[in-house]
């Protein structure tokens, strides 16, 4: 028996048991409502006649890129309802990424076990657990007049149900819309940011959203510059990991795109978490010519700093390639498993590097195939090629954005038919 590996919940296998487990959920919620008497409570939203909120609380627990793509939402909340108090319920990296908003009143930080488990992480169910019902107790102190959850997934709508506000607001297209005072019909196919600003629209937060951004000091910009001092900037920033191994591309394939690059006299800079390390060691193993190695060394506010100094960002569908686009740095993206028109840079010139298989864009986490065949796949010269028409493109000097690049809903594609 010790040989048998636990069975895995594919996509399909997670939704059959969710429509199983669907009508149970639903009953209990009811009779809940019903006991406690919340089912005859005002349940208006602003839109609707009820009154202007006090309190309301954002709900965004997954990764970073998720949360920055969030950001015009929050801005546009912020925007319709300045007096009220705006908190946000992240994961620490959420928190970093979201830190220096003046459209955020405070942060309720947690990592929730479910994402950690997902990529892989080892997770002690029930500490992680406590944690999570001492944060929602907390929370149902504040008594929210609004929960809003941005990602369209049941268990976090149902963290927004426990925290206790007197209206709930999302999107159930994962499960959960029976959990929603207002589930707002939205095709799940949006770019993320346009998905979450159709969420906060129907509470009353419309009008034309924005791309996402990140808000800077000057003395994250000085040491950026300390970093990375020549002006205009010849550098390329390498990102080589991503949340998972599906998204990655195989490291020698950015090592000959550097080399590449750097023959024309191009700087290239490694950026990254602490751990992506490895990544970076087999990078620099065969890299021939002079490289700057960040990887580890910066926080995420420092982080954006750097890539505003870059000329390019070149990397996976990952969360330093959302924050390459908050602060206007033109794209290379490699995209894989997942869909770069609901995934990918937002606001910002960039070109998709792809190969066109049958079984992509799939979005799933564990490739069904013996390899992750649509990142292997990938040419470095595609890259390359890619990256000189961006860096021959005139643009503006490093610093601060002066104004809002135009949001480019669909990404200009490299796209080839991959060997057989």
């Amino acid at each position: 028996m010790s040989g048998l590996r636990p069975m895995r919940l594919n996509r399909r296998r997670k939704r059959l048991v969710l429509r199983l487990a669907e009508p149970v959920l639903r009953s209990f919620y009811l009779l809940y409502r019903l006991l406690t008497l919340e089912l005859f409570a005002d349940h208006r939203l602003p839109v609707d006649g009820g009154p202007e909120p006090e309190r309301i609380l954002v709900v965004r627990l997954d990764s970073i890129g998720d949360v920055l793509l969030s950001e015009p939402a929050i801005a546009a909340l912020h925007q319709r309802f300045p007096k009220a108090r705006l908190d946000v319920v992240v994961a620490p990296e959420g928190k970093a990424i979201l830190q220096n908003n003046a459209c955020v009143d405070s942060f309720a930080v947690c990592k929730v076990p479910w994402y950690s488990a997902w990529r892989g992480e080892r997770v002690s169910w029930l500490k992680a657990l406590a944690e999570v019902l001492g944060l929602v107790r907390r929370l149902r102190r504040e008594r929210y007049d609004i929960a809003i959850e941005l990602r369209g997934d049941i268990r976090d709508i149902l963290f927004a149900v426990l925290a206790g506000a007197r209206i709930r607001v999302g999107n159930g297209w994962r499960g959960g819309g029976f959990l929603l005072d207002r589930d707002v019909p939205l095709d799940r196919n949006l770019h993320r940011v346009d998905f979450a600003l159709g969420i906060v629209a129907a509470v009353g937060a419309g009008g034309e959203g924005r791309s996402p951004k990140i808000c800077l000091a000057e003395a994250e910009r000085e040491r950026a510059h300390d970093l990375l001092p020549l002006d205009p900037p010849a550098y390329v920033a390498f990102h080589l990991g991503s949340g998972f191994p599906s998204k990655c591309l195989p490291v020698e394939k950015f090592v000959e795109a550097a080399n590449a690059l750097s023959g024309r006299g191009r700087r290239p800079v490694l950026v990254g978490g602490p751990g992506e390390k490895d990544l970076a060691e087999g990078y620099l193993r065969h890299f021939t010519s002079e490289c700057i190695d960040l990887v580890g060394k910066l926080g995420l506010i420092e982080l954006a700093a750097v890539l505003e100094r870059c000329a390019l960002f070149i990397g996976n569908d990952s969360g330093p390639m959302h924050i390459s686009a908050a602060m206007g740095t033109p794209i290379v993206a490699v995209f894989g498993p997942s869909d770069p028109r609901v995934f990918g840079p937002h606001g910002v010139e960039h070109k998709i590097v792809a190969v066109d298989l049958p079984c992509r864009p799939c979005d799933h986490v564990h490739c069904v195939h013996k390899e992750y065949v649509c990142m292997t796949s990938i040419r470095a010269e595609d890259i390359v090629a890619a990256a000189e028409e961006l860096l021959a493109k005139p643009g503006p000097p490093p610093g601060p954005r002066t104004g809002q690049a135009p949001a480019l809903r669909l990404p200009a594609f490299v796209i080839r038919q991959a060997e057989s």
